[in-house]
């Protein structure tokens, strides 16, 4: 997910623009491209971008060592991960990984549109460094102006005519803005105020308050339940669905995403009908959260995943 090649012209001072050359590490279209999109509507339907879990990069200078990357080392290697219904390419947020989550939507500044977010995360889940950083800053500007994630954007299917977006993080808060288009000054997403943090993106609206409200009333959150498949012999995918099965007695009806678990991320299909809260405990994890298979070998983590379904079938039997 916009992964560097070769180093990009360095930009600083007041150069800002790297002329009409094109970017020679350009992904392949469509824009904003798949895993990096992000959108708003509500405490239970949104997606913000967050290191990825799966870029080399982040695996081989911070995972790898023992480092957890912050807001600011991401930067340029993002993916979007999602609470409700999923964006293109995007994963499943980690249960845990939001504390709070307070939407503003359809709201305007200086005549424009746009949606906000604002909250709190629990940065051990989500395998980051969070402390002291408040300056990371993801956004849609351009390659030619700097962007560092040129190529993500808002999925514009949840929220129809906004093209542009801000995200900011650390201090183990974030705030994210979409917007219709505009990047500059007075815009709701102005690009230029990265270093001086959520107060002043949200223009003193930021709320990092535990539990969650929707344009300033209390809102009740619910969570997404992923089946997961495993790639193993019958018998352990019949483990699997007894599992499932169990689950749904105790929780009751709702919404299902179907996913498939592999040994470094989850393959998501699109999410189809509604859920429960009490099915969090053995869903929405990425695989690089639950086992963190850069650290383990092939071997070891063929038999921890058996010994891993065997544990959550027991537990289900004798409960």
């Amino acid at each position: 997910m916009g992964k560097k090649i070769t180093m990009d012209p360095v930009c600083s001072g007041n150069n800002w623009d790297r002329g009409e050359a094109p970017d020679p590490n350009a992904p392949h279209g469509p824009y904003p491209i798949s895993g990096e999109q992000v959108y708003i509507q509500d405490p239970n339907n949104y997606c913000i971008n967050l290191p990825n879990p799966d870029d080399p990069y982040l695996i081989d200078n911070f995972w790898n060592k023992g480092i957890n990357p912050s807001f600011v080392d991401a930067e340029g290697h993002v993916r979007s991960f999602c609470v409700g219904a999923l964006a293109p390419g995007a994963l499943p947020m980690p249960v845990g990984a939001v504390t709070g989550a307070h939407v503003r939507t359809n709201q305007a500044l200086n005549g424009k549109l746009y949606h906000q977010i604002t909250g709190s995360l629990n940065c051990d889940v989500l395998r980051m460094s969070c402390v002291g950083d408040n300056a990371g800053q993801y956004d849609s500007v351009p390659y030619r102006n700097c962007g560092k994630e040129p190529y993500s954007g808002v999925f514009e299917e949840k929220n129809p005519g906004f093209k542009d977006y801000v995200e900011i993080g650390g201090d183990f808060m974030f705030c994210m803005r979409t917007c219709v288009a505009g990047r500059i000054d007075g815009d709701p997403c102005s690009a230029k105020g990265d270093t001086l943090g959520c107060g002043v993106l949200t223009g003193g609206t930021m709320d990092t308050s535990e539990g969650f409200t929707l344009n300033g009333a209390p809102f009740e959150v619910t969570t997404k339940k992923v089946r997961r498949e495993f790639p193993m012999e019958t018998a352990t995918e019949l483990v699997a669905d007894t599992m499932m099965a169990s689950a749904e007695l105790v929780t009751g009806t709702v919404v299902e995403a179907e996913a498939t678990f592999t040994a470094d991320s989850w393959t998501v299909a699109a999410p189809s009908t509604s859920t429960s809260a009490a099915q969090s405990t053995i869903v929405q994890t990425p695989a690089s959260n639950l086992v963190f298979p850069h650290f383990v070998s092939d071997a070891s983590f063929q038999g921890w995943k058996v010994a891993y379904v065997v544990l959550w079938f027991c537990m289900f039997l004798f409960v």
